[in-house]
């Protein structure tokens, strides 16, 4: 059998490391497979897919040991453009590889050079752009959008040549719920009809669990798990120890089973709503009360933190504000009212392009508004400079190599503080809680740029972090890096949070969205949707859907069994209506 692809004993290192990235890898893909492959930060999964188009070592050097082959050839005989004929890639950063003037151009430039008829090429732009929603953005500069739409853009562009073989690095991490089923579902899509073989690295274990033939989970360079979906996430433990997060119908039926002696085995929210739906035929209503992780109780509260009429005093207001680029008539937010209180913990979500980042860019004055107005701390933003409002609101960007700059981490945590004006003591004392907080003090020599992607955006929250601002916005913290590192920073976000800032956070994430925050912004066409709790959010489905939205996996089987008054918003609550539930079932067998 010639497969399309073939791994043996592969070995690399970049020129820069004295240890090797990947160590050891055997791996074989049939022709019309799709193998989603999972593992931590720092695991070898970009490093894998870059050996499989000969950009390693074509371009990047380093020493290769092993044999890759790709439909029978070896990646060392082969030139990079004769490979990228069969192969397409697509960057874990979309910046990477846009280059072109326009969506259409950037589209249109693989098959360009692959010599095929216009006329076709006209029907594969059309076709990829509205795959991916953006046949509105075809006339539009790649860098003119936002991050999410830049990784839609490139994924068209990838798609436009139709490769035998597509290799794709956290191709939906940017998306929003919607837009990442809609990929995945062409994807599945060309794998049937055009048998085109998939690899496609992926956190999102609920995605990867309806469509992957195979899941594979890379650890420290090895792979420690290769198999079907349900025998690789079905191993909620042997993922968590991997910093991987499990489907959450999963991670409840692991639950289920060890406290209650169950036989439970879920993979999809489908296979999880039919075997519990006999259990779920009388609903209990509202749970008032429920214990979270740290064993806290917290009440239920459907209503927004902040309330119009009781005098509170906003940190950020917007009034009627409405903004348009500059040599555009395109309105990217329209009359939005919004009062922020201190001390919230507000999550912002809504499709790629809905206005989210254009909206956040004007609490710390990058944007000034088209129309009406911005106030922090009932200062109109009008009236002050960003360097002004940046002692109020730090502000840490989607990508962070858009905000490291310094030669080494420490630098770069304290660049802030010394324009500050601070005493260099006041300095250093800043920098070293900053770095302890943040787990970057034995790193605080290195260089920025030669750290993993969770490192780095561990790095620009430091930097911002360390400024003790009373706001912190964060676009996007977990993109692109594992669970635990997610959870991680998440959790250094709550602890300051508690501490008193007010934190604002642009995700899309769901399940980020329903266990942290405690207020949930939806926007939509550049307009607020709607402004509550999560569990009053994630309540209104109908909304949510014009969003692009959906509520997170274990609220929608929690909605489906009618379980409970309000939406169940993690597995924790789920099992401790599950036991109600069982408890009263066994008094009535006793009975």
């Amino acid at each position: 059998m010639t497969y399309a692809i073939e791994v043996q004993d592969a070995y690399y290192r970049y020129l820069s490391s004295k240890d090797f990235v990947l160590k050891g890898i055997n791996l074989k893909v049939k022709r019309g497979e799709f193998v989603s492959v999972m593992g931590p930060t720092g695991a070898g999964k970009s490093t894998l897919c870059l050996t499989l188009n000969g950009i390693i070592p074509h371009f990047l050097g380093g020493e290769l040991v092993g044999q890759v082959r790709i439909l029978g050839r070896d990646t060392r005989c082969c030139d990079v453009s004769e490979l990228a004929q069969k192969v397409g890639l697509v960057f874990e950063e979309p910046e990477s590889q846009l280059f072109c003037t326009s969506v259409e151009d950037e589209v249109a430039f693989g098959p360009e050079n692959l010599g095929i008829p216009p006329t076709e090429i006209r029907k594969r732009i059309d076709w990829a752009l509205q795959v991916v929603r953006m046949i509105e953005y075809k006339h539009k500069p790649p860098f003119k959008l936002s991050g999410g739409q830049k990784q839609r853009v490139a994924i068209a562009a990838a798609l436009s040549m139709l490769p035998e073989i597509l290799v794709l690095d956290e191709p939906i991490s940017g998306l929003d719920p919607i837009g990442k089923m809609e990929v995945l579902s062409v994807l599945g899509d060309l794998k049937k009809r055009q048998e085109m073989t998939i690899i496609m690295v992926e956190h999102e274990s609920e995605e990867i669990a309806k469509f992957s033939d195979r899941v594979m989970v890379l650890d420290e360079g090895k792979i420690i798990s290769d198999g079907g979906p349900r025998e690789v996430l079905g191993d909620v433990e042997k993922l968590k120890r991997a910093k991987l997060c499990p489907p959450q119908v999963c991670e409840l039926a692991v639950t289920l089973n060890k406290r209650w002696e169950k036989t439970f085995s879920f993979l999809t929210l489908e296979e999880a709503k039919q075997g519990l739906r006999e259990l779920f035929i009388k609903p209990i209503r509202t749970i008032k009360t429920i214990k979270n992780k740290e064993n806290k109780v917290k009440a239920y509260r459907s209503e927004p933190l902040f309330y119009p009429n009781s005098g509170n005093h906003p940190i950020i207001s917007a009034e009627n504000l409405c903004f348009a680029y500059e040599g555009t008539d395109n309105q990217v937010l329209k009359n939005i009212s919004l009062k922020i209180n201190p001390g919230d913990f507000v999550a912002i979500i809504g499709q790629n392009g809905s206005g989210k980042t254009t909206l956040v860019k004007h609490f710390n004055g990058i944007l000034k508004p088209t129309r009406g107005d911005v106030y922090v701390e009932n200062i109109n933003t009008r009236e002050r400079t960003v360097a002004e409002l940046s002692r109020t609101v730090g502000y840490v960007y989607q990508n962070p190599d858009h905000q490291i700059f310094c030669p080494t981490v420490e630098e770069e945590v304290t660049f802030g503080l010394r324009n500050l004006g601070l005493s260099e003591q006041e300095i250093e004392e800043r920098a070293e809680s900053t770095l302890r907080l943040m787990g970057l003090g034995e790193i605080r020599e290195k260089p920025p740029t030669v750290l993993g992607l969770g490192e780095r955006r561990k790095v620009s929250l430091a930097s911002v972090v360390s400024m003790k601002t009373p706001v912190l916005i964060l676009d996007e913290p977990t993109t692109g890096v594992d669970w635990e590192t997610s959870l991680g920073l998440m959790e250094t976000i709550r602890e300051l949070n508690e501490k008193g800032h007010t934190i604002i956070v642009i995700t899309h994430n769901m399940r980020i969205a329903a266990e942290y925050a405690n207020r949930t912004v939806v926007m939509g066409n550049g307009e607020i949707l709607l402004d509550s709790s999560p569990r009053e959010v994630f309540s209104q489905r109908a909304i949510l859907k014009k969003a692009f939205l959906v509520p997170p996996q274990i609220t929608q089987l929690g909605q489906s069994l009618h379980v409970s008054g309000m939406p169940v918003l993690s597995c924790e609550e789920f099992y401790h209506i599950f036991s109600k539930l069982d408890r009263g079932c066994n008094h009535e067998r006793h009975l």
